[in-house]
């Protein structure tokens, strides 16, 4: 099946302070958002690294467009707008028509380096064309737009003293060649781009790039761009018996492979889909849930090449973290702010809070849920190294947080005045830091034992601090306690011990998915409560929780069938033309939801346990291939007139156990031993690289 998104609308929210609605591509770092008319096309062009480095939660910085490039074809005003969003190939082609001629018009972000390759194909010699470079004047931004020696060349800066850190950038464009076939001309055009972040020589280097481009070079980048993509797609795979839905668990995975490669600057609330200088909340890294959002699936879709951007802008914080701790709060280790930015660019200052000028909105735990995606990296790859250069070490200072804050008393780990929801600080007159306070506020807790949990794993694989692991297990044990209440005649979790509110459903969630701090295999009556507390207080449309509320339902056994359902509601009122959603609580962050809730349907293993089709109708076909599990397993299996087979290749040679899957007595095949199920659990030990299988008996 071809993966294609057909966009027959001319784009109406481009420029957009949030995500666009046009056509989109890019290669991790570079990218470019499609608007106007057929016969003047404009092409804003982005980059993750271009950001104005402005602090604070206020004015207008934050990460910015660098230039756009226009193409003007008059032969085909009033043309029907027909454009195609090639995801396997990763590029934009466009199919306009006039009176007399026909005109194809493809955009290319190379995936191998920062140059946009355009081509525009005329069935007419005599049509024209034009294409441009266009500055993008105001926000206190310096640009330069000239022609020279056939070179079309653009520079936007952003260099004030007042900003952490200068943002440079240039595009150059040249025609690269022409060919004439019949009645078609071709014309391609090369744009390379650049900014000082890549290199110190950034002009230099970026003009050299564009020169060395003639047409065996271009043809050379194009046919490497395919291959990379090709290589993309080759990691993991569905097939669904909903074609739409499984449309967009390839959307998801594209947006995340068009905005998250640059290892040092992560995609933020909105990639690097970038249209206006005035991105809302910057366009930054916001901690309590958006930032992380977009990660949640890359682990199980075996796609962890795309999160070696992640830690990057955490561990850049850290000093300000430890700093926060420290003098906020009289502890070790770190405490975050709700948002943060790139290098170090605190974007959470502002000077109404009575938080100490800050925007921690009652919180201590934005430091901790980032952790979030570490764990999932770590338990889905049990890459050593990965564990002992980032995520080991991040988890330690959050560790060294919570044993200075979490107060001991009555034989437990007491939690105080850390807040399930974000509170307006800076908003009260009388400000008082108890006067919204919690005491074990369920959110925090569920991160504080998701760490202790992580850290005790690794600690365990990596031989280091041996000393703590007593005092680790003990907080992980023994933190916060458990209340319940009564609501239309079912027993709740309640939120807090102590607090304003009855039931969060999003900390509730938060148990399930993506934590696993709760799971099938729990307590039968904490479990219970977990599922009263879901049905009772429905979140199926909601601006914020889609990414996490979906995956929930299915840990959770909710009706697979209801599920499809409420998915294509989200579709039908919440999809752009792209493949995006859009919500007013975010944006990129909504791209993990149907690849995550998808990917739990057909495999689940969080309790260190493959489960296949766990939450599936089994009278629906459907077939996975790479779907990466807990333990470093990689597993495919395809469920055929409700027979399911599959295999299961053991990256790391760990133990692998496996529920019995449903519908018939199955075997689980083993160097050509066949251990049955008998309806339970098989555990068995493997070998790096070994391949089990999963038949009928």
């Amino acid at each position: 099946m071809k993966h294609t998104v057909h966009i027959t609308e001319q784009p109406k929210k481009v420029p957009s302070r949030y995500l666009p609605d046009g056509a989109i591509c890019g290669n991790g770092d570079l990218a470019i958002t499609w608007s106007g008319a057929p016969e003047r096309l404009r092409f804003y062009v982005s980059k993750a690294d271009f950001w104005k480095a402005e602090a604070g939660d206020r004015g207008k910085g934050g990460i910015s467009p660098i230039g756009i490039i226009e193409l003007l074809t008059p032969s085909v005003n009033y043309s029907p707008y027909n454009v195609e969003q090639r995801m396997e190939e990763g590029e934009v082609v466009g199919f306009f028509s006039g009176a007399n001629t026909n005109v194809e018009i493809k955009t290319v972000v190379l995936a191998t380096e920062n140059t946009i390759l355009i081509e525009v194909k005329a069935t007419h010699p005599v049509t024209s064309h034009s294409v441009s470079l266009l500055s993008i004047e105001g926000n206190g931004a310096v640009c330069e737009n000239i022609r020279k020696n056939g070179v079309h060349y653009l520079s936007r800066s952003f260099n004030d003293p007042s900003l952490l850190y200068p943002s440079e950038a240039v595009m150059e464009m040249r025609e690269v060649d022409r060919k004439k076939a019949g009645r078609t001309l071709t014309v391609r055009y090369a744009v390379t781009v650049t900014t000082n972040h890549d290199t110190a020589a950034y002009k230099a280097a970026n003009n050299a790039r564009l020169l060395a481009i003639d047409s065996e070079r271009l043809d050379y980048l194009y046919f490497s761009h395919l291959e990379w993509w090709k290589n993309f797609w080759s990691k993991s795979s569905v097939t669904l018996p909903d074609p739409e839905i499984e449309m967009h668990w390839y959307a998801g995975l594209y947006v995340m492979a068009c905005c998250a490669r640059n290892r040092k600057f992560p995609p933020g609330l909105w990639g690097n889909f970038i249209t206006s200088d005035v991105m809302a909340w910057k366009g930054d890294y916001h901690l309590n849930y958006n930032y992380q959002a977009p990660f949640y699936a890359l682990t199980s879709s075996n796609h962890t090449e795309l999160m070696d951007c992640y830690d990057a802008p955490l561990f850049d914080f850290v000093p300000y973290g430890v700093y926060n701790a420290k003098t906020y709060l009289g502890c070790r280790g770190i405490y975050f702010p709700v948002g943060i930015g790139p290098l170090g660019l605190n974007t959470s200052l502002f000077d109404g809070s009575k938080e100490h000028g800050e925007l921690f909105l009652g919180q201590k735990i934005d430091a901790s849920f980032c952790a979030i995606v570490m764990a999932l990296r770590w338990y889905g790859t049990r890459d050593i190294e990965y564990a002992r250069n980032y995520a080991y070490p991040y988890m330690r200072l959050l560790a060294d947080f919570w044993e200075d804050y979490l107060v001991y008393e009555d034989g437990k780990y007491a939690l105080y005045n850390d807040a399930n929801h974000e509170v307006d600080y800076f908003e009260d007159a009388d400000f008082n830091p108890t006067h919204h306070g919690d005491k074990n506020a369920i959110r925090p807790i569920i991160f504080i034992k998701m760490i202790m949990r992580a850290l005790l794993d690794m600690q365990s694989e990596l031989g280091l601090d041996a000393d703590r692991r007593e005092k680790w297990l003990d907080i992980l044990e023994n933190t916060g306690t458990l209340t319940t209440f009564e609501k239309d005649g079912k027993t709740l979790i309640r939120s807090t011990e102590i607090g304003k509110e009855d039931c969060n459903v999003v900390a509730v969630d938060i148990m399930i998915y993506p934590t696993g701090i709760i799971g099938s295999r729990s307590d039968p009556y904490i479990l219970s409560l977990v599922k009263n507390s879901f049905d009772l207080f429905v979140r199926w449309s909601d601006d914020n929780y889609f990414c996490s509320y979906y995956p929930t339902a299915v840990r959770l056994g909710i009706d697979p069938d209801f599920i499809f359902e409420k998915i294509h509601y989200v579709i039908d009122n919440h999809q752009l033309p792209n493949y995006m959603f859009t919500y007013a609580g975010g944006g990129t962050e909504n791209s993990s939801a149907i690849p995550a809730t998808i990917n739990e349907m057909l495999m689940q293993s969080y309790e260190n346990v493959i489960r296949l089709f766990p939450d599936w109708n089994m009278k629906k076909d459907a077939s996975f291939k790479n779907l990466r599990a807990y333990g470093a397993f990689l597993v495919s299996a395809e469920l055929n007139k409700g027979v399911i087979s599959a295999s299961i290749l053991s990256e790391k040679g760990r133990p692998l156990t496996v529920e019995s899957p449903r519908g018939g007595e199955y075997v689980l095949v083993k160097d050509g031993v066949s251990i049955p199920f008998n309806g339970s659990d098989v555990t068995v030990e493997t070998s790096p690289n070994e391949i089990v299988y999963i038949k009928l008996k």
